[in-house]
């Protein structure tokens, strides 16, 4: 009989046996299984920090203090119906105050972009508010006439889909990745534990 021992009180070495394939595949599995609940019920709970206007038009909007962003959805639905344009040239959001006072927008410094739930978005506008409270956004053509779409209104919401999406992208790669260590492991283990006779 042919024994090989590990050098501890001569003890024979075991080849693990091939349910430890099964095991290594269980992280990837988690990890699979976590993104698709991300995905599912992280991602659009997103849509509650986006508050749509249909432009021409104006809503009152309470607002916390930090750094808002409006974006242009080229394709958006509200109530049920689908809003789709292409050109929006001239259009000018407006901001303002309770009290009437005008809180100054400028051009994003950078674009950002969403897609999701049949909704296209992209950054044309950012605003700081100082004070928390009740305020004014508006759209129009200044006077001209343009299509009716739909700007929406978010304070954090690309930072909060970024984190989202790299916690999916995140467990889906570490699980893998862990399972592919773990499958080699039991693969380099079993050929090299000679089996007990």
């Amino acid at each position: 009989m042919d024994m090989t021992s590990n050098g501890r009180g001569g003890a024979p070495d075991r080849k693990p046996g091939r349910i430890f394939y099964l095991l290594a595949v269980l992280p990837a599995i988690c990890g699979i299984a976590f993104m698709v609940w991300v995905m599912v019920t992280k991602l659009p709970a997103l849509d509650d920090g986006l508050e749509q206007i249909v432009v021409p038009g104006a809503r009152d909007l309470m607002l916390k203090p930090g750094d808002h962003t409006v974006f242009l959805e080229y394709r958006s639905v509200v109530d049920g119906r689908v809003y789709v344009v292409q050109d929006v040239g001239g259009l000018a959001v407006k901001v303002v105050a309770a009290d009437g006072t005008p809180v100054a927008t400028r051009t994003p410094s950078g674009s950002s972009t969403y897609t999701f739930g049949g909704r296209q978005g992209q950054s044309i506008q950012v605003f700081r508010i100082e004070r928390a409270g009740t305020y004014r956004v508006s759209a129009d053509y200044d006077g001209r006439v343009g299509p009716q779409t739909v700007i929406a209104v978010g304070q954090g919401f690309m930072t909060g889909m970024f984190a989202v999406v790299l916690s999916a992208v995140g467990a889906f790669f570490g699980g893998v990745l862990v399972s592919v260590v773990g499958i080699a492991w039991v693969a380099w283990s079993r050929r090299r534990t000679p089996r007990v006779a």
